[in-house]
Parts: structure tokens; C-alpha cells; sequence
């Protein structure tokens, strides 16, 4: 089989997934990668939008109806709060990872394995610059408890993290590689989300872990041996190290230390429950239920906190309804029909993180659940002449 070319779309969408973790303005302004999928935006719908096949017009209708709901109801709220544009101010990412995912879906449904094999080794290569930027200190803030490299803050490295392992596994379905390479970015995705020390994203990801583990178990595919092997490789050379050196080769890692420092508070720092993440307001004002109260103007309502409601799900419900959040849901069915039920993980565990974490905004949750969407598509003896994990057949992953 000949190579795909490469094409303009390819290297847009490398160049964005390698420029995500660079923040060069405050959080909630778009960054210097935004800039780059605006032009891919562009690109495709100018010259890529051709014709869609039917099977993803039921995802398509889902998200416009999920996108006019919220412009709706923030657009309501700015005029009934008397022209505050605040509220309607969140309405511009939707609209953006809207488009993200529409133009993911026109650019991969011409060749889904083909896109998601490029995605796995952006994400790849992205985690790899974070790893090596983190082990070499050449971040700001290097010396912090909690590092935030690049980014604005720590959680935003954890989730970085937590989508780039949940989107290499799922990508690594549908095409040839190599167990080291993907042993390489699994280690790459663990060391930056450890390094974050965001609780959420560490268990999230553990979990996530444990599921890949069980899966490759099920479907045979030498993995669930290979991965116990490398862990009882690492923990044999570490205590051969402490033996050796007659020193606790864990208790002086670092990361290590603060990892089980952070997980041993859980469930006892102040926002370490559901009235500090701004649960609270949901009991407080149950007049909202059905509408929604829009996002933005948070001191109208009496809540412990003043900012955002800090969760995917219960910002949605808060801000958008029963309706909105019943169309969120629906888009993600939408989106992950036609996989089985075990393939769903990568993206259940970034709404595990969403419990405790407002990830709705970040742009790589939206092209995770675009993919699902496009390769749902991909046949059962189309998936079984692809890759694996191990050099034979990943395929055995079946779709």
C-alpha cells in the first residue's frame, strides 16, 4: 500500500496538537494553537467541504441542536441580566470546538485509520516535548510542588495529559505500533500528569490504565503480559538500586514523594468536596433546572464559590437544563455508537476527571469524541487487516 501524502490539513493539525501546551496569554483567550486550527477551520471548509456521508448526519444534527441550545440560553441570559456580554462570553468555545470537531469528521471520513495513525503521533510527539521539557527543567516554575509547565495551571497539564493517553490508546486500534513506542507514550502521558499532581487527572488515569489492561487481557493481543512484565522489570531495578545503594530510591524520586503526599490528602483539602467545587448551587437554586442559568455572572448566585461550577456535567446541567444537558449526552451516544462497549473507556475517564474539573472548553476532548465519531465507520474486516499493539494485529481490539 502506497504512503498518504501529506497534505495541508495534516501538518495544520500537527503543528496545533504540538503547540497546545504553550500558553503564551491568560487562560480564556485563544492561545497561539488556536490560531493555527482557525486556519485549518478555514482551509477545510473553504476547500475540503465537499459532501459528508449520511451515517454522521445523526451526529451532525446532535451538535447544532447542542450549539443552539447554548446559544440560546446565554444569549437570553445577556439580555434579561440587562446586555452583560459576560454571559454570553463562554458561547464563543462551543462554537469553536463546534467547528473543531466538524472539520475533524470532513478531513477524516476520506481516511479515518489514516487520521487517527497521524493524530497518535502528534499527541505522541507533543507528550514527548512536554516529558523532555520536564525532565531537562526548561519550563517556568520548575522548582513549583505542583508544575503547570507550559500551561496557566496544573490541572490544565493533568487534563493535557489524561487526553493525550486516552487519545493514543484509542487511536492505536486502528492501526500498526510497536508495544515499546506505545509503552513510551503511556510512560510520557503518566510522568506529566504525575508532575501536575492534579488528583483528578492522577486517578483518572491510573483507572483508565487498569481498563487498557483488562481489554488487552480480553482481546489477547499480549499486551496485559507485556505490560505486567515492564512493571515487575521496573520495580526488580529499583530494588536492585536500593539494595546496591543501601538508599530508598523511591522516597528520594521526587515526584514520587509529592504524588503519594497529594493522593494521601485526598478527600481532606478544603475543595475536596461537591460545596467547594460549587455543587451547592444546583440545591440553592432549583428554579434553573429546566432552562438553565447560563454561564458567567457567577455572583448572582449563592454558592461557597464565586467562579464556574467545577464540574463537566454539573456546569452543564447548572447552566444549560435538563435540555442541554440531555443533548450532551445524546451527542456523546452519538459519537461513540457503533463502538462496542469496552472501547468506550478513553473517553468515560475524561468524564470521570469532569466530576471534580470543568474540562468542556478544552479543544482535545472534542476532537477525542470527533474521532470516535469517524471511526465508527471502519468496518470489522477493515479494523482486521490493520495493526496491533505487538506487531501482528491490534484489530483484535475490534471495534
Amino acid at each position: 500500500m502506497a504512503k498518504a501524502k501529506l497534505s495541508l490539513d495534516k501538518v495544520l493539525l500537527f503543528l496545533y496538537v504540538l503547540l497546545k501546551p504553550f500558553y503564551f496569554f491568560p487562560s480564556g483567550n485563544p492561545q497561539i494553537a488556536d490560531f493555527v486550527m482557525m486556519l485549518l477551520i478555514a482551509y477545510t471548509f473553504l476547500f475540503q467541504l465537499k459532501w459528508l456521508e449520511r451515517k454522521y448526519r445523526f451526529f451532525i444534527v446532535i451538535t447544532l441542536l447542542f450549539l443552539y441550545d447554548i446559544l440560546l440560553v446565554n444569549g437570553i441570559w445577556a439580555i434579561a441580566l440587562g446586555g452583560v456580554m459576560e454571559v454570553f462570553e463562554s458561547t464563543k468555545w462551543y462554537l469553536y470546538n463546534g467547528a473543531v470537531m466538524l472539520t475533524i469528521i470532513v478531513l477524516g471520513q476520506r481516511d479515518p485509520r489514516g487520521y487517527a495513525k497521524w493524530l497518535f503521533w502528534a499527541v505522541a510527539c507533543s507528550l514527548a516535548v512536554q516529558t523532555l521539557a520536564l525532565l531537562f527543567g526548561l519550563a517556568p516554575g520548575e522548582h513549583d510542588f505542583r508544575q503547570a509547565l507550559f500551561f496557566n495551571n496544573p490541572n490544565q497539564l493533568g487534563y493535557y495529559g489524561l487526553l493525550g493517553l486516552g487519545i493514543c490508546l484509542f487511536c492505536a486500534r486502528f492501526f500498526p505500533v510497536k508495544s515499546l513506542y506505545l509503552f513510551l507514550v503511556i510512560g510520557c502521558s503518566l510522568s506529566v500528569i504525575a508532575a501536575s499532581l492534579s488528583k483528578a487527572a492522577i486517578l483518572s488515569a491510573v483507572l483508565m490504565y487498569l481498563v487498557f489492561l483488562f481489554v488487552s487481557s480480553k482481546e489477547r493481543t499480549g499486551l496485559f503480559w507485556k505490560n505486567v512484565v515492564c512493571v515487575l522489570a521496573l520495580f526488580f531495578l529499583l530494588f536492585c538500586v536500593s539494595l546496591y545503594t543501601n538508599e530508598n530510591v523511591l522516597h528520594d524520586a521526587t515526584i514520587y514523594t509529592q504524588v503519594k503526599e497529594r493522593m494521601e490528602t485526598l478527600g481532606e483539602d478544603s475543595d475536596d468536596n461537591l460545596a467547594s467545587r460549587g455543587y451547592d448551587r444546583i440545591a440553592n437554586h432549583p428554579q434553573y433546572m429546566f432552562f438553565g442559568a447560563g454561564e458567567g455572572q457567577y455572583e448572582r448566585f449563592e454558592s461557597t464559590i464565586t467562579l464556574e461550577l467545577h464540574s463537566t456535567i454539573a456546569n452543564l446541567f447548572f447552566s444549560y437544563g435538563i435540555v442541554g444537558t440531555l443533548l450532551f449526552l445524546l451527542l456523546l451516544y452519538a459519537g461513540v455508537r457503533g463502538h462496542r462497549l469496552y472501547s468506550w473507556y478513553p473517553l468515560f475517564f475524561q468524564m470521570v476527571y469532569g466530576l471534580t474539573h470543568n474540562g468542556i472548553r478544552e479543544t482535545l476532548f472534542w476532537i477525542l469524541l470527533a474521532l470516535y465519531c469517524v471511526t465508527a465507520g471502519l468496518s470489522l474486516g477493515s479494523i482486521k487487516n490493520g495493526g496491533d499493539l505487538h506487531g501482528k494485529n491490534l484489530a483484535n481490539l475490534r471495534n
